[in-house]
């Protein structure tokens, strides 16, 4: 906005320069952008924030710097005159939508002429940025600066019976407004009616058959607050921005509405020789009453880092024209009818340290604590998992957390996250899962001929689940090329489960309707499901990612990082390097072909004595000739040793004695 600095002066007295009121507005928050020269003097130009409808105005602006100043300001309005009926003769107005017009007044002035508009008023409106064109217009856009209040002037003489209705628009309505352009209405859209047909776009512009001009010689002149969401959509949909829904869109104060009449009825008398009827119309069936918010000088304190008294605070507080009720804990602080903005306790906070100022406040850093940071578990975690799938081989990828829904994902379309302004159909919604986009980078790589593809990510993914929204952090990899399948990804589980000391990752037979159904596995923890490793349905390959025939096996895997780091032992523990030799004993295992090797590996961990077994691996299965139909030969390699002694072959026999027991009671085992 533009503000002549004279102008303002003549409400604000204060002896300090153009640069440091300048620079005192811009530190309360009101940024004056630069300042320029004008025939009335230097001009700021001024940034209002959206929320600050009371700074559009030379009234509104210099209360705010008399609070920041701490001193007093040079305004008092005229007191409203006593309610007089002689108006009801003249004018009848009714309000259909009280919710899009809370407050609507009006006066009658009469037997206006149109003199020409004093110098002194055309330069302080050219100054403003806004262009003289007579007297009565003139008026009422000084007012509009000055006060903040939109008015607007109708000529009396082409309103049949005086009469207004403040009402929708008709679907198919049109009309013209003083641009001269037809605007077609739509039901959304206020409007300013005369008995018939509609004269204004409420809050917006006025329409050409009302106009004042030099023939008119009654106006009836309009004040009236109207709803901001309104009058937003309507300039909007009309692509039309006037001064007016300017101010409207960021909120009038209500409680304007007469003063601002009874200002521009002052100066329709003074300098246009009008005769004002007496009374005024003002419907207004809801009056705003003062909201009251409760405020802790504790948490003023503790939010702003200072150490300020009760008494500094309701100053601060009071300076900006607000009431504190201060006769108990917490202070009861009652909000005037032009600051809709200040509604809970953080805004009064905020508003305490704009009057003692930002520049005093101290530089101390908040107390909290981090979750994700690279010193944070998770972040360490991250980091770790990172470092680890680069040493198997495998490349970081970074995709976006926005995504479409994916075959790929099977946590249900009611559990996403959906984005209710969507740019996209692609970025409609919230991953559920790493794989999915993965996948699609593994298919951008393949469409360029790249023979081997190892990617993966350590990301967050998003879900809403029993009413609130969960972030979870995962780590996933998708893998392509000779010689890759099933086995490869589930490797790189295990030599991450290793390196992270997480024991007893247990690998169970699972269908997933993406992945292949007979190379899919859900991966556990202490029982607790942690994720699944699988190779992707070759049909899906095919038709979801639109590859070309004669792709190799494509393998993924997918882990709960958070479970991870829940199952890791936080402490680093060290052991000796071992002393005594280690005996690995072989046994060969006939069962049947349906029996998971994680259940002969479970078997035989329960079998064996913790204190001497090193450690259970698989060596091979083979199925073949010597071998029945129906069954598999699984070589499983055992590692003994002891901390304290060379152990002896009875030792070991023993165990591997009771091991093969135990595998022949469970799964029913026979040894090759």
């Amino acid at each position: 906005m533009k503000l002549p600095v004279e102008w303002l002066r003549e409400l604000l007295q204060t002896p300090l320069s153009d640069d440091a009121l300048a620079a005192k507005l811009t530190m309360a928050g009101l940024e004056v952008e630069e300042t320029t020269a004008s025939e009335d003097g230097p001009v700021f130009h001024t940034k209002v924030t959206p929320n600050r409808g009371d700074w559009m105005s030379i009234l509104g602006t210099a209360r705010e710097a008399a609070a920041v100043l701490d001193m007093p300001l040079s305004w008092s309005s005229a007191p409203l005159p006593d309610e007089n009926d002689d108006i009801q003769r003249w004018v009848g107005v009714r309000v259909e939508d009280a919710a899009l017009c809370p407050r609507y007044a009006g006066k009658l002035i009469r037997n206006v002429v149109f003199k020409p508009t004093p110098d002194w008023m055309q330069k302080r409106l050219l100054a403003a940025g806004m262009r003289p064109l007579n007297v009565v217009v003139d008026i009422t856009n000084y007012v509009m600066l000055e006060m903040g209040q939109p008015l607007h002037a109708f000529d009396y003489g082409t309103l049949p019976e005086g009469k207004i209705v403040v009402r929708r628009a008709i679907a198919g309505e049109t009309m013209t407004t003083l641009d001269g352009v037809e605007r077609v209405l739509t039901p959304e859209m206020l409007l300013i009616c005369d008995r018939d047909k509609p004269v204004a776009v409420a809050g917006v512009m006025g329409g050409s058959e009302t106009e004042v001009s030099g023939t008119t010689h009654h106006i009836f002149l309009e004040s009236a607050c109207f709803d901001p969401g309104s009058i937003r959509r309507t300039s909007k949909a009309l692509g039309l921005t006037t001064e007016a829904s300017y101010r409207y869109e960021r909120s009038v104060d209500p409680e304007l509405a007469p003063l601002a009449l009874e200002r521009a009825c002052e100066l329709l008398t003074e300098l246009a020789d009008g005769e004002v009827v007496l009374g005024r119309i003002d419907l207004y069936p809801q009056p705003v009453t003062a909201r009251t918010i409760t405020l802790r000088p504790s948490r003023t304190n503790a939010i702003l880092g200072t150490d300020l008294s009760e008494e500094v605070i309701i100053g601060s507080l009071r300076r900006l024209g607000l009431s504190i009720d201060a006769s108990g804990e917490p202070l009861k602080v009652s909000v005037p009818s032009f600051r809709p903005d200040l509604v809970s306790e953080i805004d009064l906070i905020e508003e305490v340290g704009r009057m003692i100022g930002y520049e005093t406040l101290p530089e101390t850093l908040p107390s909290a604590g981090g979750t994700g940071g690279g010193d944070a578990p998770q972040g360490v975690l991250a980091a770790r998992l990172r470092t680890l799938l680069i040493g198997l081989g495998l490349s970081e990828a970074l995709t976006h957390s926005l995504a479409p829904p994916s075959p790929f994902e099977v946590s249900g379309e009611e559990s996403r996250v959906v984005i209710r302004q969507a740019l996209s159909a692609e970025l409609s919604g919230l991953r559920q899962s790493l794989v999915p986009n993965l996948l699609d980078a593994l298919a951008r790589n393949l469409r360029q001929r790249q023979p081997v593809i190892q990617l993966f990510e350590v990301g967050k993914v998003f879900s809403w689940a029993r009413q609130n929204y969960v972030e979870t952090r995962h780590v996933a990899a998708v893998l392509t090329g000779p010689d890759t399948d099933f086995f490869t990804a589930k490797g790189i589980v295990e030599n991450l489960a290793a390196a992270l000391h997480l024991s007893h990752l247990e690998f169970g037979a699972e269908v997933r309707p993406q992945m292949h159904p007979a190379r899919c596995a859900v991966i556990s923890l202490a029982g607790q499901r942690v994720g699944y490793v699988a190779e992707v349905d070759p049909d899906l390959i095919k038709a979801s990612l639109d590859v070309a025939a004669g792709v190799g096996r494509v393998a993924v895997f997918e882990l709960d990082a958070d479970a991870l780091l829940a199952a890791l032992d936080q402490v680093t523990r060290y052991a000796p390097l071992p002393r005594f030799p280690a005996i690995s004993r072989d046994i060969a295992a006939l069962v049947d072909v349906s029996v998971p090797y994680a259940r002969l590996e479970s078997a035989a961990r329960e079998a064996a004595d913790d204190s001497l077994t090193e450690g259970i691996g698989l060596q091979s299965v083979y199925t073949g000739e010597r071998v029945p139909v129906g069954k598999k030969s699984v070589a499983l390699r055992l590692t003994f040793r002891a901390a304290d002694r060379t152990l002896t072959d009875a030792e070991v026999d023993a165990q591997m004695a009771a091991v093969e027991s135990i595998l022949a009671e469970r799964v029913g085992a026979e040894k090759r």
